[in-house]
């Protein structure tokens, strides 16, 4: 025990001889004010007036006489709360004020100028020195307002926002409107744009994702219809039907919007697609204050010849829609889709046509599913020629239908072979 003790005694004495002087424990008490200076001076400036202020004298005194000093530098420097960089008359302030100006460190070099007292030797010359300050300060904001405007230009929106965040960070926005006014114009312009562009392509998401619901929703309903017991299918109408009516929602908004800015031909569209997606009694009343609004716009501004050529193109409009209904209703569904397809963006935007081109899609995609049905089992049963036919009026509904032309030159090869198999046999 008497042996460990000892031990630890030497020890404690070896470290203490080791440190040497009591000038590490005044670096160990200023750092938390020195910490506390840094955001006005910068890391750099702060390092330097560490370095400087609280280097240890080389003293001629003993360990008592160099405690006394020691005491004495504590209360000064406590005193002086860390001006005494700035009211010291060897700090060279100006060549620091240079090296943060050509690193654009305008945030640092100014707070640095803020707390200058007018006893300082270079009070005067760092007074005229801010002004040119200023000046560059003013040109570095008008340097970095055109780079990001480029960068916006060029759609290149993650440059734009790291040069707007290394801006800010040499110099950063005042609490005042008095200073960098150039950086918070610029910040306030970029975000502005941002917000634009991601409300723009927003609304043209909800734009196309409204005009596939409104499609695809029919032919989830005709498969449900087809395979009722389907509970995952049952599941993904329903997230459909819920997200419909979230867009419907969204569209009656743009709606509404293009209204109040007098765009009452886009307002009409959105709302149709609205109530397509959607109907309730709020939707189309808007729509019926929508068209009458229309209507008494029309007799203002269209002369009586435009209105008599313009009534007989409704006449005529409605003969079409009359002779596509009359049409569907008959079941000729390509003749009627061959009607549809001769109407024009306008027409096709008439919630009448919208909803029966739904129906319309319905019937088609229940048409194709039995066409290749019979199909399959013609194939199968080895009626290859009925098995084209079938093939060939699923083409007519959908020209684009990839399987159905490969199967028809399925078929014809398995002909072909066959046909071949039988001369060689009556030869």
């Amino acid at each position: 025990m008497i042996l460990a003790k000892s031990l630890i005694k030497n020890d404690i004495t070896r470290r203490r001889s080791q440190r040497g002087s009591v000038y590490p424990f005044i670096r160990l008490l200023a750092s938390p004010l020195l910490r506390l200076m840094a955001p006005t001076f910068g890391r750099r400036g702060i390092e330097g007036v560490a370095n400087q202020q609280l280097k240890p004298p080389q003293s001629p005194f003993k360990k008592g006489g160099g405690a006394l000093v020691t005491l004495f530098f504590i209360a000064s420097f406590l005193s002086g709360c860390g001006t005494a960089f700035i009211a010291s008359k060897q700090d060279d302030i100006v060549t620091q004020i240079d090296v943060w100006s050509a690193e654009n460190e305008y945030g640092k070099a100014f707070a640095t100028l803020d707390y200058v007292k007018n006893t300082h030797p270079q009070y005067k010359e760092l007074q005229h020195r801010k002004k040119s300050l200023l000046i560059q300060a003013t040109e570095y904001e008008q340097s970095i307002d055109k780079q990001i405007k480029q960068y916006i230009k060029n759609n290149q929106w993650a440059q734009a926002l790291d040069l707007m965040d290394q801006a800010k960070e040499k110099y950063p926005l005042a609490d005042t409107d008095t200073d960098n006014k150039g950086l918070a114009k610029t910040e306030k312009n970029l975000i502005e744009q941002q917000q634009k562009l991601l409300g723009s392509i927003e609304q043209k998401i909800t734009l196309q994702r409204s005009q596939w619901m409104i499609q695809a929703r029919p032919v989830y309903q005709t498969k449900l219809n087809a395979d009722p017991r389907n509970d995952a299918l049952k599941r993904q109408l329903d997230a459909l039907n819920k997200e419909a009516k979230v867009l419907s929602q969204k569209l009656t908004l743009l709606s509404q919007q293009a209204i109040n800015k007098k765009h009452f031909k886009t307002a009409r569209l959105r709302i149709n697609q609205a109530i397509a997606l959607d109907p309730s009694a709020k939707r189309q009343e808007i729509l019926s204050q929508l068209n009458k609004h229309s209507k008494k716009s029309y007799r203002k501004k269209t002369s009586r010849k435009k209105q008599s050529q313009d009534k007989a193109r409704e006449i005529q409009h409605n003969s079409l829609l009359q002779e596509i209904e009359s049409n569907y209703n008959a079941g000729n569904l390509i003749a009627t889709k061959q009607l549809i397809s001769k109407l024009d963006e306008n027409e096709l935007n008439d919630i009448k046509i919208i909803q029966l081109k739904q129906e319309l899609d319905r019937s088609i995609t229940y048409a194709i599913e039995q066409l290749t049905s019979e199909a399959n089992k013609n194939y199968t049963d080895g009626q290859f020629y009925q098995a084209i036919e079938r093939w060939e009026q699923v083409l007519m509904y959908d020209p684009e239908n990839v399987m159905a032309k490969k199967n028809i030159l399925r078929a014809e090869k398995v002909i072909d072979k066959l046909t071949r198999l039988r001369e060689k046999q009556n030869n």
